[in-house]
Formats: C-alpha cells, structure tokens, sequence
C-alpha cells in the first residue's frame, strides 16, 4: 500500500554507559506501517569483554536497550513503546535480531535486552537490529515529525539460585541465623520472619534488624534479575539530565560535574563513576531508565553467587586479598588503568567505571563479582533498599520512563517511604584508609540505612536492576 504520510525522524545516538565501550550506531527509522502505526527503529550495537557460559556461573552480559523521543520543536522527551507480545522473543514481537544475538522485550514495552545467544566470550558487533516501536500507542499521528534517541546500558543476568546472607566472619551489623551466628541460607522468594529461630534471619548487634516479617513482595534475590554490569557513570546521568525539562535537570544536579548548559551538559569525566547522589536522583535516573533499586539481599546474591559456600569476610571478588588501586595512567580519562590493586579506596575521587577489567584479568584482579559485575566493593557506596523494617514496604515496580512534573523527581509509589531506613548503602567508598577495608566487605552493613532521601554525599552513588522474564 502506498504510504500518505511519512514519519520523519531524527536519530540521536547518546552514549549512555561507556565503561568498556558500549555504542551504537547508525540508528534509523527503516520502515512506517501507517494501518498498525508503528515504525522500525534500526541500529547498531557494540561492546567489550562480553561473555556467556554455561559453567560455573552460568549466565552472560547484555544490554538493556531504550527510545526516548520528543517532536520536533518541542522540548519534552518521551518514552517510546517498543512492541511486546508473549513470550517477548524478536520473532514474537516483530522485531531483528541480529546474527549471533538474542532479544527479549520486557513486558511493558519500555525497553528490550539483547545478549549473546550462544556460549562465547570477548567484543561483540551486533549490526541491523530492528525494533518495533508503536509510535500510536504513544499517541503520534502518522504525518508527526519527531527526534528519537536511542540508550543502552550493559547489564548481567544473575540466575535463580539459593544464596547464603553473611558469610560467618565478623562484618559490621551482618545478616545471620536467628539462633546462632552463623549465615542464613535464602531459598526462596518466600517472607522471611525475622527473629530468634533456626529458619529465621536476624542481625548480629539487636535492634539494625527489627523482629517482623520480610514480605514476600520483597525481592530476596533468589529469582533471577539483570544487575548494572557498572555504577552510575558521569556521562550516563549527563545523558539523564540533558533528556529532561531544564527545571528537573536544575533540581536533580547533583554537583557542578559538567559544563556547557541544559540541554547540552557534558560531564568533566565522562567514564567516571558518579558520586554526589541522593537517593532521590538515583531513583529518579531508574525511573526514567525502566530499571528499579536493589535491596540487601540483592546486592549480597550478585557477589557471591548461587549455591556458593561464603568466605568469612569476603571482598565482592571471592576472598580476602584486598589492595587499593595505586599508579594511574590516563587518569580520569576513557583509557584510564591501574597498575596494582583490586580495590578503588585511599582515593580522592571515584575510578573510571570498569577501569580493572581487561581481556585477560581476573575475578581477583580486576575486582568483579562472582557473576561479572564491576566495583561492588568499593569506588563508590551502592544504595539499595534496607531489609529494616522500614524498607520492607518496598514494592519491586520497575520504572515508566517518566518523572513527576510536580515534584521533580521519582513517582514511583512503592519505591517510597517517608521514615528514615528506608534505603541503606552497601559496599563502601573511595575514600576510605585501608585501615578501614571490611567496611567493603560483601557482608558489611556498616551503613545499612540513610536518614534521608534528598540528602547527597560525596561518597554515594550506585546501579539500577531489573527482574528478569
């Protein structure tokens, strides 16, 4: 059939996380269906050190993939629908996968991962990725003319699986056996009573984990969720602030971290990772990202594994052995490295997102969890949702893409809680003394909450996740 009209796009690549090099390229509108009114969005996509297994840990890297759009002429940018029919898979949903890859559209529609579909390990280059947008369900008109931008944030699958909380050392406020001190083995997503029995969870100093029931709407980590591969980089909450009205950028502004001016802010270090958050400016990135925050329970099941026996006082990495990074080269640049270390403390600002990953590092030395996930220890303190009694309301939702108008900020009703605790931080931070390394520790909850949501510190950051389908 002959097309009348014509949807006229223009497509913007923005680099939304560049820690071992993600891009994408030559994004384009490929074809306009005027009867279903919906449009093919094509692109390129490549990044580093991406891997899949089927051993040991048994899982791979990926991005997550979404469209923002706005018309022409106009300031507000959108969240576009990308089309989803089950079970999600490319062929399901009307989109291309490219050789070599696998896509899969969540269900809402709000973005789509796209991951190695065999076991292999090293750079991948996947071309002519189509996706479906339905620009009619987001209430464009065949003839309007729009701008798109298309992000893309790497991300790891962390399997179902039981896990262990604490790991029988002597961390600060550690999870543990209700009876005895020993860790608690989470083998479900089932509620967890908190109290003083053999199958119930408690805390080894009285009163950071009040008695009650963690409910099963909490997520406990044992079903299967993709993790940010990185913390929040500089030029990824750039590309946040510059997506936004200039009134939300001004009030989610962390620190004077860019130059130039909205909508054109370009951050000072573009690899680095992002310190200066409060927990509202997190959440509100995740809100407009479609990902959601990670509780306790989480962040401990991303480092250590499933089903693996803890280490007492175990670093993200799997032991014991820490030393902080000493002897930079290109410092605060993209091809910034470290000669020693595997821990990002005794610092005076964060590292390059990814910086101690290469072709041929290991667990140990460039720091990663059991899964492949980078600088969980250390760099920057990771903001998750306490397992205290507070944070226990916490409705997993994802967010929609859109941010309140009145407040400025997240609206994502089952992500809020007006009480102090409700949030907490895990991992420790940059600037740190070495005198002070268990506060790094997988198990540590030094900090397991944060009096309150607006408050920033030069010390926070963190990473979204989304639950897996």
């Amino acid at each position: 059939m002959k097309q009348l009209f014509v949807l006229f796009i223009l497509s913007l690549s923005a680099p939304f996380v560049k820690a071992n090099n993600v891009t994408t390229a030559n994004i384009a509108i490929v074809g306009q269906n005027t009867t279903s009114h919906f449009s093919m969005v094509k692109f390129d996509i490549a990044w580093e050190n991406s891997w899949r297994t089927v051993t040991n840990e048994s899982n791979y890297d990926g991005c997550w993939v979404f469209v923002k759009y706005r018309k022409k002429n106009t300031y507000a940018w959108q969240h576009a629908t990308i089309n989803y029919a089950a079970p999600g898979t490319a062929a399901a949903c009307g989109h291309t996968a490219p050789a070599g890859s696998e896509i899969k559209t969540s269900a809402d529609g709000k973005g789509i991962w796209i991951y190695r579909n065999a076991v292999g390990s090293g750079n991948v280059n996947f071309s002519g990725a189509e996706l479906r947008w339905n620009y009619g369900v987001d209430g464009l008109m065949d003839n309007d003319s729009v701008e798109i931008r298309l992000f893309a944030v790497e991300m790891v699958l962390v399997p179902q699986g039981s896990f262990w909380l604490g790991s029988n050392g002597t961390e600060n406020y550690h999870f543990r056996r209700g009876d005895k001190d020993t860790c608690f083995k989470v083998t479900s997503e089932n509620a967890i009573t908190v109290g003083s029995a053999a199958n119930e969870l408690a805390s080894i100093s009285p009163g950071t984990l009040a008695n009650g029931t963690i409910s099963a709407t909490y997520p406990k980590g044992f079903n299967a969720f993709w993790c940010m591969k990185y913390e929040v980089s500089q030029q990824q909450y750039a590309d946040f602030l510059n997506t936004i009205d200039a009134a939300t950028a001004l009030e989610r502004m962390p620190t004077t971290f860019t130059t130039g001016a909205h909508p054109a802010y370009i951050p000072k270090f573009p690899e680095r990772a992002m310190d200066y958050l409060s927990v509202d400016d997190l959440l509100s990135l995740l809100d407009w990202s479609g990902l959601r925050p990670m509780t306790e329970f989480e962040f401990e099941k991303s480092c250590r594994g499933a089903n693996q026996p803890p280490v007492p006082n175990e670093y993200a990495w799997g032991n014991t052995t820490a030393d902080y990074v000493q002897t930079p080269s290109d410092f605060g640049m993209s091809t910034e490295t470290w000669q020693t270390g595997n821990l990002a403390y005794n610092l005076a600002t964060p590292i390059r997102c990814g910086a101690l990953a290469t072709s041929n590092s290991t667990r140990e030395s460039s720091g990663a969890t059991y899964y492949g996930i980078m600088e969980m220890s250390g760099n920057v303190m990771e903001i998750v949702v306490s397992a205290d009694a507070q944070g226990r309301t916490f409705v997993p939702d994802h967010g929609d893409g859109y941010l309140s108008g009145l407040t400025k900020n997240y609206d994502v009703s089952g992500w809020y809680n007006a009480n102090a605790g409700f949030y907490g931080n895990r991992g420790s931070s940059y600037n740190n003394s070495p005198s002070n390394y268990g506060h790094a520790s997988v198990s540590d909850r030094i900090n397991y909450y944060i009096y309150y949501n607006t408050s920033r510190s030069s010390i926070q950051g963190g990473r979204g996740v989304r639950t897996a389908e």
